[in-house]
């Protein structure tokens, strides 16, 4: 798998589906809401990791905040799997990433697929899936993307969309990372395609750019427990 993840990416056919930051506590989507950002209004359940999350989407991306319901679960989970949500929830504690990023071909086709959490997805390399302090890399079939799952003529998808700060399509992404220790071949050739960019930081940060910011404007959500911040 990893040999064949290299020849995709180096042919720059890769893009961002969708993000997902751990965060210690359940987020509201009211207080989203105050905010200016429209999410999903019941949490995403799944049952064996033990976690749930809320789900931001975008043009061509979606955020998923992530938090551990039942830390057995979440436990049983990490040993089973290598990735260990209970730990990126904590960073603070723990000094793991609480970032994971979900790639896709760019020619995703546009077809209706099943719901997102009914299919697996695939690692780019297994040293990184156990690396806890950068981010998780995976790439996700087709089938299940954000392009897939996303039909422009549903009134309920142009609702998801309709955030009132008026963040349309992601267009930059850093990622602040605060190991030294060298990175996985997963993170250096998605910062070599220029999927990411990726900056040395004292703590874990997601600085997105939205629209290249056209309305000049800066969301901090460290105020939520988010470690990230929109530009837009």
């Amino acid at each position: 798998m990893p040999l064949q993840l290299l020849a995709i990416a180096t042919e720059s056919l890769l893009e961002i589906d969708h993000i997902v930051i751990c965060v210690s506590a359940p987020v509201s989507a009211f207080v989203l809401a105050d905010l200016g950002l429209v999410s999903s209004s019941q949490p995403l359940r799944r049952l064996q990791q033990g976690t749930a999350s809320r789900l931001i989407f975008f043009e061509n991306v979606y955020l998923e905040l992530l938090w551990v319901e039942d830390e057995l679960a979440a436990e049983i989970y990490a040993m089973q799997s290598g990735i260990d949500f209970l730990a990126r929830a904590n960073w603070p504690q723990t000094q793991a990433s609480p970032f994971s990023i979900a790639l896709r071909p760019r020619s995703a086709a546009s077809n209706p697929a099943p719901t997102i959490d009914s299919q697996p997805f695939i690692n780019f390399a297994v040293d990184n899936w156990r690396t806890q302090a950068e981010p998780l890399c995976f790439v996700i079939p087709e089938s299940i993307s954000l392009v897939a799952l996303l039909d422009p003529t549903s009134v309920m998808h142009q609702q998801l969309l309709a955030h009132p700060a008026q963040i349309q399509r992601l267009t930059s992404t850093a990622v602040g990372i605060s190991t030294t220790t060298p990175l996985t071949d997963s993170m250096t050739l998605l910062e070599r395609e220029g999927v990411i960019s990726l900056e040395l930081q004292s703590k874990p940060l997601l600085d997105l750019t939205f629209d290249h910011r056209r309305q000049k404007q800066t969301l901090d959500l460290h105020q939520l427990g988010i470690p990230a911040v929109l530009n837009y």
